[in-house]
């Protein structure tokens, strides 16, 4: 049985099982084996695994697929390869399946005797023995449950973390940091403004309709009030309102008997009123009044922007108990020339954009900076720890999120050699043994690391190396040129002698392991007139 272990990347630790017959990795949902990554294809590659081997065959992948760091399109691979996936590093390792257990009387579990030690050969005593339980085997590693939180914020950031936050992580991983801040910053202002100019703008818009609505409420009362003796006194001919022609927002005025046939202005004598949405609302109106509704109706037209009132004209006379309506004086008026045009709406939101914005870039440009003067202060400090000026790093800025970081190289600093003179003379030093400081340090900072001699032999690695290298321990003592591909001896090469002849025998460079951006900084370690060379790759630098 085998089974591919992630060993860098992503997931780092999950474990996924091969069948007998064709295994597919690729980041689509149908794949055997699904890589979530924007650096894996679609289907990237598939393992065909049989009796006898396992090979490995590209699908015709964006980014490729490496075997212990080579370009692979179709390879047999044995126990302990690393296969290359994008940013993912896999391990192929044969598990072995223990004998079948037979269960017990529940089926729950079995015991197993074993030997807890060797017989005495003196006495020739049988070894002991001791009783262990074992759980019925299924084979399938366990998947340690995480409680769920069960308070609100303990939920809410438990889905921020878990749902929001990957997405973030992945773009990081994609993108450089500024990119993905700049993005971020340009989201979040534009959602800014349209949450705060939209509101206003539906403020401003309701408070012309309403300012509309009651004008033409006021104005129908006073024409009522105002008119109300001519039709007690039947002198309707008498009406004039002519004076309301100037006003501007004014779209009509009309008096009408209940049958809505107009009485004013006189240019209309006799017509119905009729047609647009002023006559079908004073048609609604009109048997309201005549149904006995005493007191006059308004409505807003808000896809015509006009407010419309309609109000009752009752008179009482000589003949009559109670006031018969008379007559229904209807005004419109139309509010469309107070909303905000659509270059006025421009001129808003363009200029709370311009604010936001010129706001957004200061607090980004300080944000940067922020963020990046901690670790430019602690890489100067680091290199003067490596060139021997200082003992350890001081922590000036109030940043809990790498207080453990700046801790951890301390604590490598201190296992660095003050001097030679301090243990051994350097004659005496092994060169696996002078790059043990380096290394130590290397391990705080969760950098890999690669030691060489001054003939680029492999003398030292670490296994973050190991893993986003895919060269294996096994290769140390081989030269760099043999175990590594061309790109990686030749930039040993050029860092060793740019190392070597600098003052501060210091040399930087960036590289990639599949797909992966390092920043590499290498110090070149003295003995006599040779130097080895200590090197360091910090991923995603720069």
């Amino acid at each position: 049985m085998h089974r591919l272990v992630i060993v860098s990347g992503p997931n780092r630790g999950s474990s996924f099982s091969l069948v007998e017959g064709e295994n597919s990795i690729g980041r689509q949902m149908d794949n055997h084996i699904v890589l979530s990554s924007s650096k894996v294809s679609k289907r990237h590659c598939a393992l065909v695994v049989n009796t006898r081997d396992v090979v490995l065959r590209d699908e015709g992948s964006t980014n490729g697929t490496f075997v212990n760091g080579a370009l692979a399109r179709q390879q047999t691979l044995n126990s302990g390869d690393k296969v290359g996936v994008g940013e993912f590093v896999l391990e192929l390792v044969k598990s072995q399946l223990p004998a079948p257990l037979e269960p017990s009387s529940s089926g729950a579990i079995a015991e197993v005797g074993i030997p807890s030690g060797f017989a005495d050969p003196g006495f020739g005593a049988p070894a002991p023995v001791e009783r262990i339980t074992i759980a019925k085997a299924n084979f399938k590693d366990a998947v340690p449950e995480v409680e769920a939180p069960q308070d609100p914020i303990g939920k809410i950031a438990a889905i921020f973390e878990g749902k929001i936050m990957p997405n973030f992580y992945g773009m990081l991983m994609k993108t450089e940091f500024r990119s993905v801040a700049g993005t971020i910053f340009l989201v979040m202002g534009i959602v800014a403004v349209a949450g705060a100019v939209m509101p206003m703008q539906d403020l401003a818009e309701q408070s012309i309709r309403n300012e509309a609505f009651v004008r033409a409420k006021i104005l129908s009362r006073e024409l009522a009030d105002r008119f109300s003796p001519n039709f007690a006194n039947h002198t309707e001919s008498q009406i004039d309102f002519s004076f309301l022609e100037t006003e501007d927002s004014i779209k009509s005025v009309v008096i009408t008997n209940p049958s809505l046939q107009i009485i004013a202005p006189v240019s209309r004598l006799n017509q119905i009123y009729a047609g647009g949405f002023e006559a079908v609302f004073a048609l609604k109106a009109a048997k309201l009044f005549r149904e006995g509704r005493d007191s006059g109706i308004g409505m807003v037209g808000t896809d015509q922007s006009v407010a419309v009132w309609a109000e009752p004209v009752k008179v009482t006379d000589a003949r009559q108990l109670k006031p018969q309506l008379a007559a229904i004086v209807v005004v419109a008026i139309d509010f469309s020339g107070n909303m905000i045009a659509s270059g006025g709406l421009g001129v808003v939101y363009g200029t709370a954009a311009a604010v936001a914005g010129l706001a957004m870039l200061i607090g980004y440009l300080i944000l940067m900076r922020l963020s990046a003067k901690p670790y430019e202060v602690l890489n100067e400090e680091l290199d003067r720890i490596l060139r021997g000026e200082i003992t350890r790093v001081t922590q000036e800025f109030k940043m809990d999120e790498t207080k453990a970081l700046w801790e951890n190289i301390n604590t490598a600093a201190q296992r660095m050699p003050k001097s030679a003179s301090e243990s051994m003379s350097l004659s005496e030093i092994s060169w696996d043994q002078r790059m043990e400081s380096y290394r130590a340090l290397s391990e705080q900072g969760k950098f890999a690391f690669l030691g060489l001699d001054p003939s680029l032999l492999i003398v030292s690695m670490n296994e973050i190396f190991s893993e986003a290298s895919g060269i294996r321990s096994e290769s140390i003592g081989q030269p760099v040129s043999v175990a590594a591909d061309q790109a990686l001896s030749a930039l040993a090469t050029d860092l060793l002698r740019v190392a070597s002849s600098s003052q501060g025998r210091f040399a930087s460079d960036r590289f990639s392991f599949q797909g992966d951006s390092y920043e590499v900084t290498a110090i070149a370690i003295p003995n006599g007139d040779q130097n080895g060379l200590a090197v360091m790759f910090k991923r995603g630098g720069g």
